[in-house]
């Protein structure tokens, strides 16, 4: 059976740019270290439902490990309703992340932090909003699930390339078995260090048992800078509509551009509808 991917929406609902300067809502990490912080209001009162959303990051700082994980909750203070767990945004400075995500008109949409650095208040993040006509309720994620996530180090699933240029690695387990069925695939990549090799990487997400992983996709590329920077070149929301079950093993592996390059962190997100 084809699932489908989520209805393009026709208009922007909620623009966090047309009522201050900038639009960015300053989310202080937790403390100690890898602990998450106070949430912080991204989104007010939209006056419409909402079927996708643009999260723009702005955080970086060279020769810092900047890994970072992000709850998205619908809900306002002291109801809050996590509804994207371990949102892997570490080494993105103004950079957009647009996936389909379910807005209720008139929620309040907010979100914490946590990261390497502990109380880092120097991070901001915008949501853009989307819906209207037609009916974006339709075919919108009712679940996204994380997978490969690591909360206590805010990062994902350590994969290293082969110290070969252009060869890719062994396969790395992300999760043994899913837990819900994945129509839509993301693939978030953030460093592991503040000392990273500069390079081009391309990774492998993959279903199945060990030796027997069948490629679902391939070679998603990025770069990260030697000042600990991260620019994905390929869809990040992958708009493809998958028939992947519950229970399947998720695995990735990488190749770098570069001999003996610097290991990355991958993590997935499952979406479900």
């Amino acid at each position: 059976m084809q699932w489908p991917v989520p209805q393009f929406p026709t208009q922007q609902i909620y623009n966090p740019r047309a009522s201050s300067t900038d639009g960015f809502s300053t989310i202080a990490t937790g403390s100690p270290a890898n602990t998450k912080g106070s949430w912080v209001t991204l989104v007010s009162g939209t006056t419409k439902t909402g079927s996708w959303v643009n999260l723009i990051s702005r955080r970086g700082s060279s020769f810092t490990d900047t890994a970072t994980i992000m709850d998205i909750a619908i809900g306002g203070a002291g109801s809050e309703t996590i509804v994207v767990p371990d949102l892997m945004i570490g080494f993105r400075t103004l950079k957009g992340l647009t996936f389909p995500l379910h807005v209720p008109a008139g929620a309040t949409v907010r979100a914490r932090l946590a990261s390497a650095q502990a109380s880092a208040g120097g991070a901001t993040y915008s949501l853009d909003v989307y819906g209207g006509e037609p009916d974006v309720g339709l075919s919108v994620p009712g679940r996204i699930t994380a997978y490969g996530t690591v909360p206590a180090s805010s990062g994902g699933t350590t994969i290293t390339p082969s110290a070969t240029a252009n060869t890719k690695s062994s396969w790395t387990q992300l999760t043994a078995a899913t837990t819900a069925p994945i129509h839509a695939l993301m693939v978030l990549v953030q460093g592991v260090s503040d000392t990273m090799t500069g390079s081009y990487y391309k990774v492998d997400i993959a279903v199945g048992g060990s030796g027997s992983e069948t490629i679902v996709i391939a070679d998603h590329l990025l770069q990260i800078t030697s000042v600990e920077e991260m620019t994905a070149y390929t869809p990040e929301f992958y708009p493809l509509s998958l028939n992947i079950p519950a229970g399947v093993r998720l695995a990735a592996r990488c190749s770098a551009i570069t001999a003996s390059s610097s290991a990355l962190e991958v993590a997935v997100y499952g979406f479900t509808y």
